[in-house]
C-alpha cells in the first residue's frame, strides 16, 4: 500500500512538472514576447529553480523514464511516433550540432575574449576620464570572478557573452563600451545598491562565509587524507594515538558543515528573492534552454579541444600546489 501511494506520489509530481514546463513556454511566447498577459518573473524563476532541483531525486528520473515508455505504447504515442519522429530525429541533429559549433565558438571567445576586456578597461582608463580607479579595479575583480566561474560552467560562459554583446550592440555607447565598461557597471552597481536596502546585501556576505568555511573545510579534509596516507609507515602504537584526534575533528568537521548548511538554506532563499527582481525573462528562459542542452549534450564536448579545459588544468594545478 505504501508503495503503490509512493509510485503514484511520483507519478503526479512528473506529470506536474511537465505541466509546469508547458505553462513556463506558454507564458514566456505569449507573455514575454507577444505581451498578451501580463507575466510575473518571480514565478517563471522560482518554476525554473523547481524544475532544476527536480532532476536531482532519481526516483523521479526513473518514473519519468517509465512514464514515456508508457506513453509510447498507447495509441496517441505510437501516431505521434510513426508521424513526428522524423521530424524529432531531425530537430535534434540540427539542435545537437548547434549546440556544439555554439560551445566551441563561446569557449575561445570567452578565453580569448576576457584578457582583451581587462586590456580595453585599462586603456579607458588611461584616454576616459569617466573610468576612475575604483571602477577598474571593480570591473578587472568582476571579469576575474566570471572568468573563474565560466572555466566550469558553461551557463555562465554563454550568458556572459550573451550579455556583454548584447549590451554593447544596444549601448548608446557602441564601440567605445569596451572602453567605458568599467563606469557603466560602477554606475548599474550603485543604482542596485542605492534601490535595495542594506539587508538585501547582508546574505551575499553570509553566503561568502559560508562558502570559504567549506572551501576550507574540503582543503582541510585534502591535506589530512595526505598526512594520513604518509603516515602508515610509521609505528602502529604511534598511529593509534592519532585515531582519536582525528575522529574528533572529522565529527567537528561535520557538525561545521551541518550548520553552515542549515543556515545557507534561509540566507539562499533571500538572496534569490532580491536578486529576482533585477532578473531578465529572455536571459532567464536563455538560460534554462542551456541548461537543459547541457544536460543532454555535455558528455559529447568533453573530448573537444577547448581552450577553457587548458585553463582549468592549470587552474587545478595552482591549486593543489
Amino acid at each position: 500500500m505504501i508503495r503503490t501511494l509512493q509510485r503514484a506520489l511520483l507519478v503526479l509530481v512528473v506529470l506536474s512538472a511537465w505541466s509546469l514546463v508547458a505553462a513556463l513556454i506558454i507564458s514566456y511566447l505569449f507573455g514575454n514576447i507577444f505581451g498578451l498577459f501580463s507575466v510575473s518573473v518571480h514565478s517563471q524563476a522560482w518554476i525554473i529553480l523547481l524544475l532544476a532541483l527536480l532532476p536531482l531525486c532519481p526516483d523521479l528520473r526513473v518514473t519519468q523514464l517509465k512514464l514515456r515508455q508508457w506513453c509510447r505504447t498507447t495509441a496517441a504515442g505510437i501516431y505521434l511516433v510513426d508521424h513526428l519522429e522524423p521530424l524529432r530525429a531531425r530537430l535534434a541533429r540540427v539542435l545537437h550540432a548547434l549546440y556544439i559549433n555554439l560551445y566551441l565558438l563561446a569557449d575561445v571567445v570567452f578565453c580569448v575574449g576576457a584578457p582583451l576586456l581587462i586590456l580595453s578597461a585599462s586603456a579607458g582608463w588611461w584616454l576616459l576620464d569617466e573610468v576612475g580607479y575604483p571602477s577598474l579595479l571593480g570591473y578587472c575583480c568582476l571579469i576575474t570572478l566570471i572568468v573563474f566561474s565560466g572555466l566550469y560552467s558553461n551557463l555562465v560562459r554563454l550568458l556572459s557573452l550573451g550579455y556583454f554583446f548584447g549590451y554593447w550592440l544596444l549601448s548608446e555607447h557602441m564601440l567605445l563600451y569596451p572602453f567605458m565598461a568599467p563606469a557603466l557597471v560602477q554606475q548599474n552597481f550603485i543604482l542596485i545598491v542605492k534601490s535595495g536596502s542594506l539587508n538585501s546585501w547582508l546574505p551575499v556576505v553570509g553566503l561568502a562565509l559560508i562558502a570559504y568555511l567549506f572551501v576550507r573545510r574540503s582543503r582541510a579534509a585534502e591535506l589530512h587524507k595526505r598526512s594520513s596516507s604518509a603516515r602508515k609507515n610509521e609505528r602502529s602504537g604511534k598511529l593509534f594515538q592519532l585515531i582519536p584526534i582525528s575522529l574528533n575533528r572529522d565529527l567537528l568537521g561535520n557538525y561545521l558543515s551541518l550548520f553552515c548548511l542549515l543556515m545557507a538554506v534561509p540566507l539562499g532563499v533571500i538572496l534569490l528573492n532580491s536578486i529576482m527582481g533585477y532578473l531578465n525573462p529572455h536571459i532567464l528562459i536563455a538560460g534554462f534552454a542551456i541548461w537543459i542542452l547541457d544536460r543532454l549534450w555535455q558528455g559529447n564536448v568533453a573530448n573537444e579541444p577547448a581552450l577553457s579545459s587548458d585553463f582549468r588544468y592549470f587552474v587545478n594545478l595552482i591549486w593543489r600546489s
